[in-house]
């Protein structure tokens, strides 16, 4: 399984927009496969539109997208509203669940470290030995790494009922 996580630096003022048209032209795309997630930033990097596609393999990836881009519809017109756009693929951690569509939020926190180089088996092998604790104060959605894009980034992602949840979980497991 691999993620690709792709981010749009949305112009201020235009999301409703941007998520109108991306919303208008999902059920095209969706013929082929459908999102793992979706989010818009309210904290952190402002202006974010953050969609995360699965699949088994690069192959299938590449398949995929291009019988989508055959599509009229796909993808979305909204390029004048992007002032930037980026692509990650991540590679799903040994411990972490698999992410999939549902509303375990609404509120989510991502978290995003960059690794020394090398050190990336380390840091899975102290969360496979710390995680089972973790999820017994909220779930994990994924925790996941670079395969291609920024290399050494470790993200890992946590939904949460609300901020006030996130607080009280917060201070309950540091």
């Amino acid at each position: 399984m691999i993620y690709e996580v792709r981010t749009y630096d949305i112009k201020p003022h235009s999301m409703p927009e941007a998520l109108k048209r991306f919303g208008d032209a999902y059920p095209a795309r969706a013929k082929y496969s459908q999102l793992a997630a979706c989010w818009t930033t309210e904290i952190g990097p402002l202006h974010q539109f953050i969609h995360v596609w699965g699949y088994e393999s690069a192959g299938e990836r590449e398949r995929i997208r291009d019988e989508a881009r055959k599509e009229s519809a796909w993808p979305p017109a909204m390029k004048e509203l992007i002032v930037d756009m980026a692509s990650e693929i991540f590679i799903p951690c040994p411990f972490s669940p698999l992410l999939t569509p549902g509303d375990p939020g609404p509120i989510y926190e991502m978290r995003s470290y960059k690794i020394a180089v090398g050190e990336m088996p380390q840091m899975i092998k102290r969360w496979e030995g710390a995680i089972e604790e973790r999820m017994a104060h909220s779930p994990l959605a994924v925790a996941m790494y670079t395969d291609h894009g920024p290399l050494n980034k470790f993200v890992h992602i946590w939904p949460y009922k609300s901020l006030e949840h996130r607080a009280e979980t917060r201070a309950k497991v540091i």
